[in-house]
Formats: C-alpha cells, structure tokens, sequence
C-alpha cells in the first residue's frame, strides 16, 4: 500500500472533516491513518469519532481522546480545551468511551512508518510538542523507522536526516522544509493567496518526520483544512489544504454552546 493518507486533529470539526474526506476520496489513496484529537475544542467529536473508525485504518489515541475517558488528566489545561472535553463527554456514548480506551497509543504499518500523536519521544503524558529543528534533532533518536508521523501542534511540517539512528543528531544535521512558504505561492506573497498543495521528496535513505497539521483547527494563520498524502513508492509526502465552510463550523460551535474562541480561532487559523 503505497499512497497513505494523514489525517490530525479533527476536533471535533465536523464541516471541515467531510471537506477532508471528499478531498481524500479523490486522491486515489490506499488507506487513511488517524493521529489523534478527533475530539476537543469542537462541536461534534461523535460524529467525527464515528466517521474517524468507519475511514482510518486506524487511529492513535491523542491527549484530548485521553482527557476525555480521564478528565483529571485536563486539571490543569486552559479553559478552552477543558470546555471541549467537557463537551464531548456529554456527546459520546459508554460504547465510544469504549472505543477510545482501545485506541493504541503508537502504530506501524508497511514495516516503514511509525505513527503517534506528539512526538516519537517517549512520555506518559503524550504532550511532547516537535515544532523546531533542535525538537527534530532529539525526537529523531527515537525513530528507527523511515518516517515517522505526528500530530499535536496542528502546524503542517516535515523535517529529514541522514543521520545514522545508532548515533546522536544534531540540529545542524536536520533538514526542515519550508511548508507553509510553499502553501504560499511566490507571485502571490503580496496578495496573500494560497496554494492548494505542496509536494516534498523524502530522503532515500534517511528518515523523515512529517506533521500533516490539523484537519479542524490549523494554527499556521491558513484557516484551511490540512492534511497530508504519504506516498512510500514515489518518497515523497504532499501537504493538501481544503477549504470549508467556516461559517457554518462557527455557526456548530455557537449551537453547542461552546465558548466564543472555540468559533472564532476557525476563521484566523490560529
């Protein structure tokens, strides 16, 4: 299975997901992988738990499908993200608190990929944010396999090495690609239009760290929905943005009663 579509950070962003999913159909993937946080911040993390099981081949469980089945683990979180927590409680059923407990916290697949939701760094908390080339540097001493997948700081990303895995990396050792500059077409800079995609090569024989960003709740200033393609046999992933109807997602959120940042962060990207 060559083509393998990334998906993260739903949160509960149902408008945006079946955006994402229409995208995806047309791609001629081979399966769909999930990094976690399908719920939180959002209005409808059942429904988006629901399609999440019936598309992915399978899913790693994020920190907010953790709070969710033990709330003392979002004590300590900012008001916003325990709001959604406390939401999707309300939302989902014993079957799928269920569901979520079975959630592996890691995957594998095609003897090639690793996949978890915040860093390849291991930790009980499953918090670890991988944003900078030094965070790439430490967290590719972890990763044995030729890419690793992550989620969490729903900004797209892609960092690579040829650095012998038996031995430390260093940051200058680390390539980072230029994502969202790609995403934003150089004609266009002043205007401030996006590109739609943007492709990378994949070292040969190195390993790669990719972030495909968050299909409900983009943090890079693009209020897109973003999602990336894998593709093993080519060696090289493309980062896709899809738009959606934000209003309408506002428009959910307001509905569900949850507080007004959860709304309007949609349309800044942030």
């Amino acid at each position: 299975m060559a083509r393998i579509a990334v998906i993260s950070d739903i949160h509960g962003n149902l408008i945006a997901f079946d955006r994402v999913l229409a995208d995806v159909s047309k791609r001629g993937v081979d399966m769909m992988v999930c990094l976690g946080d399908i719920v939180g911040y959002g209005p409808d993390p059942k429904e988006c738990l629901d399609i999440a099981r019936q598309s992915c081949r399978t899913i790693v469980a994020g920190n907010h499908e953790r709070a969710v089945v033990r709330p003392i683990l979002a004590e300590n979180w900012n008001p916003l993200a325990r709001a959604g927590v406390e939401h999707a409680r309300t939302q989902l059923t014993s079957a799928d608190m269920e569901a979520i407990e079975q959630m592996p916290a890691t995957f594998t697949c095609e003897d090639k990929v690793f996949g978890v939701h915040d860093s390849p760094i291991p930790s009980d908390h499953g918090m670890n944010y991988l944003r900078t080339r030094a965070d790439a540097a430490t967290a590719f001493r972890w990763v044995d396999h030729s890419v690793a997948l992550i989620g969490h700081t729903h900004v797209p990303a892609c960092f690579a090495t040829i650095a012998d895995p038996q031995f430390t990396t260093a940051a200058s050792e680390v390539e980072a690609f230029q994502v969202a500059r790609r995403l934003l077409g150089t004609a266009q800079e002043n205007r401030g239009a996006f590109v739609s995609s943007a492709i990378f090569d994949l070292p040969k024989f190195g390993r790669a760290i990719v972030n495909p960003g968050s299909v409900g709740q983009p943090r890079d200033g693009d209020n897109r929905a973003s999602y990336a393609i894998l593709d093993l046999e080519a060696l090289t992933v493309e980062f896709r943005r899809v738009a959606y109807d934000i209003v309408r997602a506002r428009q959910r959120c307001d509905s569900a009663v949850l507080p007004s940042a959860a709304a309007s962060r949609l349309a800044l990207g942030a």
